[in-house]
Formats: structure tokens, C-alpha cells, sequence
């Protein structure tokens, strides 16, 4: 399974795994210590759900460090999930970053993360759905890794920011969704978008129930 593949499903299975129940607080170390730890199958989501106010504001400290890039894409999944105040201007400073020429594997696994971490902070603030469609609308990149690249990339974005939207089963993603539908010019995501709907709707019911 190739690296790209394994990123997006991982993060999907955290995306849908079920709520944890409410429990202590992480500490600020205990924190730190998920965000950089190393996970086979994804960083636990209800130990992220558990990050409270002072470990979220290091979460925000950690993710502006350059010394901290290794773990830079679990610290977006924590952010999303914790659902912080403060998580949405963060993620947002760190799309704005400039990136050019050939970024290294921590970066290119963060920008994996990205649509990931804004689907989990869709559910505590509505204003990452509207960023999710803006990236499943944006340019391409301006920078490579390996042989991603340009029109690639694209795509990549596209179906990830749209895989993010349905999972939310929220009614403002249906929306993004079928605005999404109009464009006819790519068959192959418009059969996709086919599909990302009936999983909307399932989230939705799950959701209801």
C-alpha cells in the first residue's frame, strides 16, 4: 500500500471512529507525548478528544515550530479533534505557510492530514467546511514531493477534501458537495462525488441516531 493511501485511510478510520466518553484531561506532557508518538493505525482519536485548553494552546506553539515538523500532521488531527478555540487559526497559519521546490515526507504528511484534521474541527466549528471546499476548489500546489506533483496533487486534495466533507454528514457539507456536482469537466470525480453522497447521507443517520 503506498504512502498516500495509507495517510488517507488511517485518517479516515480515525475520522469515523465512534466518540469517546468524557474523561480527564491530558496534561501538557501527555500531549506532547501523543502528538509525537508513532502509531501503526493512527493516533488514538479519544485520547485527542481528551486534549484540553492548556494542552491545546501548546498544540498551537508545537505546530508553528520548525523543530516540531516531524510530528506537524498528528498535531493538525489532535487540533480537529480537540476542537480548541484556537484550532481553526492555527491550521489556517499553517496553509499559509509559503512552500516551494521539493518539501520533505513530515511536511507532505501533514498536507495529508490537513483535510483530515478540518473534518474532525467541522463538527465543533462550521467554519472548516468552507475551507475544505476551498481546497477541494484550489490550484495545485506550487511545490513537489517525489513525484507528486501539479496535476496530481490536485486530485489528491480534491478527493481527500471531498472524502472529509461527507464524513461529516453535516447538511452545510451536502451543500459543498453538490456545488461540487456542477462542474462536469472530470467524469471520474463526479462518479466519486456520486459515491461521497450516499456516505454523507449514512453519516448523517449515524449522526440522527
Amino acid at each position: 500500500m503506498s504512502g498516500v493511501t495509507w495517510v488517507a485511510l488511517v485518517a479516515l478510520l480515525a475520522l469515523t471512529a465512534p466518540s469517546a466518553a468524557t474523561a480527564q484531561m491530558l496534561t501538557i506532557a501527555e500531549t506532547e507525548d501523543l502528538v509525537r508518538a508513532d502509531y501503526f493505525e493512527g493516533m488514538p482519536q479519544e485520547e485527542a478528544m481528551r486534549i484540553g485548553p492548556a494542552g491545546a494552546q501548546r498544540l498551537v506553539e508545537m505546530l508553528a515550530d520548525p523543530e516540531e515538523s516531524r510530528s506537524q500532521g498528528q498535531i493538525l488531527l489532535a487540533l480537529g479533534l480537540c476542537g480548541s478555540p484556537d484550532a481553526m487559526a492555527a491550521i489556517l497559519g499553517w496553509i499559509a505557510t509559503p512552500r516551494t521546490g521539493e518539501i520533505d515526507r513530515d511536511t507532505f504528511k501533514a498536507w495529508q492530514a490537513l483535510p483530515y484534521a478540518l473534518g474532525h474541527l467541522a463538527r465543533h466549528d462550521r467554519r472548516a467546511l468552507g475551507q475544505l471546499e476551498r481546497l477541494m476548489h484550489a490550484d495545485a500546489p506550487d511545490w513537489t514531493f517525489r513525484h507528486h506533483r501539479g496535476a496530481r496533487l490536485f486530485r489528491l486534495a480534491r478527493r481527500a477534501a471531498a472524502n472529509s466533507l461527507a464524513e461529516t454528514g453535516l447538511p452545510e457539507a451536502r451543500g459543498a458537495l453538490d456545488r461540487a456536482g456542477q462542474d462536469a469537466s472530470d467524469a471520474r470525480f463526479q462518479e466519486h462525488l456520486q459515491s461521497l453522497r450516499a456516505l454523507h447521507a449514512e453519516r448523517t443517520r449515524e449522526r440522527a441516531e
